[in-house]
């Protein structure tokens, strides 16, 4: 599978996957039966798979993954790694795992135990240099804010 992404905030992705014959017939048929493009069909799937599959919350109440998804998204990707680490961290890729592990570490980014948002996003191409330069090295070390 493959998701290309040529602007920095597009409003849609391309994405390119293999399916057997039989998949893509199935598709395309349900787009007859729906009077839908393929990728309405393809969407209308996805969503409805993660409004059927219910996660149990911390509260031991029962959330589907789609809310739990309208929880966590966002255009800024700041706010949608912070806010998938902070509901689900066991979802966060290797990458994503060292920048939420260096904005914990982090003082400047926390105020009386609160995450301070709008800093990690002010800083957020900063924070993703130091991480690159130390992409090799063991363990993170904390981002000092300037200033």
């Amino acid at each position: 599978m493959t998701i290309q992404n040529k602007s920095k905030n597009p409003t849609s992705v391309t994405l390119s996957l293999r399916l057997d014959p039989r998949s893509k017939y199935l598709i395309d048929l349900l787009g007859r039966e729906q009077k839908r493009g393929l990728t309405a069909v393809i969407e209308r799937s996805v969503e409805r798979a993660a409004a059927d599959t219910f996660l149990m919350s911390e509260g031991g109440e029962g959330i589907s993954f789609l809310a739990m998804v309208d929880q966590i998204w966002s255009t800024d990707e700041p706010t949608r790694l912070c806010n998938l680490a902070r509901l689900r961290a066991d979802l966060l890729t290797v990458d994503e795992m060292r920048i939420w592990e260096t904005v914990k570490i982090s003082p400047g980014f926390w105020q009386e135990g609160r995450l301070q948002l709008a800093l990690v996003q002010a800083h957020w191409d900063a924070l993703l240099v130091q991480i690159e330069r130390r992409q090799y090295l063991p363990n993170n070390k904390p981002f000092d804010l300037p200033g």
